[in-house]
């Protein structure tokens, strides 16, 4: 049984790799400008340094606290990292999921909520089901913790947990 996890393992990194790669460049521009990295649950974190401190004081409408593409988090500082830890590593579940077609299904979905006259990040499928699993899981720290879910969410939620 142990073998096949381990082929699963080894095909969801193959089928990543693209978005990885973005983020192990990403990642070595936060290293260059004193940031840290670390690996954690098969994923590695970066966060911290000169970038941190610019990307946390970026206008709100493009701000962020983490980010993830494939296998890596990137994060202003270690805090917020901590923070954001479970809701980006539901992220890299559904990297593992769509593949190299992620980052192409999450912009499409964040358009159609604009078009349908809603947020473009808070009502993205993917942010929602993130939430939701977040919203599940008892004493996870979310940095959005008043955030609710549509009922198909969470049942897509569920099913990434039950993975």
């Amino acid at each position: 049984m142990k073998p096949l996890r381990t082929l699963r393992q080894i095909a969801a990194y193959i089928w990543v790799a693209p978005n990885t790669l973005l983020g192990l460049l990403a990642g070595a521009l936060v290293l260059s400008f004193g940031g840290t990295a670390q690996r954690r649950r098969g994923v590695i974190e970066f966060s911290g340094g000169a970038l941190g401190v610019v990307a946390g004081k970026a206008p709100r409408s493009i701000r962020f606290s983490a980010v993830t593409f494939g296998h890596v988090i990137l994060a202003i500082g270690q805090s917020e990292l901590a923070a954001a830890r479970e809701h980006e590593h539901v992220h890299v579940r559904q990297y593992e999921l769509w593949g190299p077609f992620f980052l192409l299904a999450y912009a499409a979905s964040s358009t159609w909520q604009v078009l349908r006259g809603r947020r473009a990040y808070s009502d993205n499928y993917f942010e929602r089901q993130a939430y939701a699993i977040e919203e599940q899981r008892p004493g996870v720290a979310s940095n959005v913790t008043a955030h609710r879910t549509r009922s198909n969410s969470a049942r897509a939620a569920a099913a990434l947990l039950r993975r």
